[in-house]
């Protein structure tokens, strides 16, 4: 693991100021730990089997993975060798946040396309032609497919949430699951609170993440997606008392993969947004057993 670490990252990029863990085996055993020290990286660890951590991998996660999915069922035959193609196509798209690409950031400027290659062609070696053709058609489809990916997770996200502003100072309780409170106390699993804090509001992490300022005995990555913070009132301040008509918020029971039955949590259904395929197939089989009876 060491060695691919050199390999594949150290070797083009330089050492990491931190790394961000979803506490992987990995990563938490003694030689890591003492590794990472050792080079002057931190660790950061993210709550366990969290399906959010500050909202930025995961989206870009779920952007690829709705990407691969569609150009997967367009070239079923041979995707494993096109999947270079859309790493390609991937890394010339330009992202909202900073105007510019994987390749302009890494490299200072946009890489050459074989778009050049619609003009005819005279050449000695059709072959060569015929491959390199194949390439810029494949790159096409690949893009409009990350267009496509792209737009309905804005679609999603514009659809399902509609997210609470903070500002520096503010007071909020953050969400850990409960696998993140048995390494903090020795508590039964019906008594653990669903929110720790409150703590402060440092800043804001790109569009819907926060960092937050956190105790020495949380070690986690400071930073959480909106939907896993909550605003804290004091009892005397606390608006929901006497308040009525407070409209229901659905939530969904959650067995997270690998994890035994026993580990199964609520989650409120705004946090579960890059879930949506499998909420609505889990809907419609609720429609066809209803149906049946």
């Amino acid at each position: 693991m060491a060695r691919l670490f050199l390999k594949h990252v150290v070797k083009y990029w330089g050492l990491p100021k931190f790394i961000i863990s979803d506490r992987d085996l990995h990563f938490t055993g003694k030689f890591w730990m003492e590794l990472f020290k050792l080079m002057g990286s931190e660790l950061h660890f993210s709550t366990s089997f969290h399906p959010q951590t500050d909202g930025q991998t995961e989206r870009v996660n779920a952007l690829l993975e709705l990407y691969l999915r569609h150009f997967v069922s367009a070239n079923q035959k041979d995707w494993a060798k096109l999947l270079d193609i859309a790493q390609f196509s991937y890394n010339l798209q330009r992202s909202e946040a900073t105007n510019k690409s994987p390749f302009e950031l890494a490299t200072g400027q946009q890489l050459l396309t074989p778009h050049t290659l619609t003009i005819g062609y005279t050449g000695r070696s059709p072959a060569a032609f015929k491959f390199a053709k194949g390439w810029h058609e494949q790159a096409d489809i690949a893009r409009s497919y990350l267009d496509k990916a792209a737009k309905k997770m804005k679609k999603w996200a514009d659809k399902k949430r509609r997210h609470t502003e903070y500002k520096v100072g503010d007071m909020v309780l953050v969400k850990l699951l409960p696998q993140q409170f048995k390494s903090l106390r020795p508590v039964h699993k019906g008594l653990v609170r669903r929110y720790e804090g409150p703590f402060p509001i440092l800043g804001k992490v790109g569009k819907v993440s926060y960092r937050v300022e956190l105790p020495p005995r949380l070690k986690i990555h400071p930073v959480f997606h909106v939907s896993y913070l909550k605003p804290y009132h004091e009892d005397k301040d606390d608006p929901s008392r006497g308040r009525r008509g407070v409209p229901l918020a659905t939530e969904y029971l959650v067995k997270w993969k690998g994890l035994p039955k026993s580990e199964a949590n609520w989650e409120p259904a705004d946090a579960l947004w890059q879930f949506q395929e499998q909420i609505e197939w889990f809907r419609a089989k609720g429609a066809m057993r209803m149906s049946a009876a």
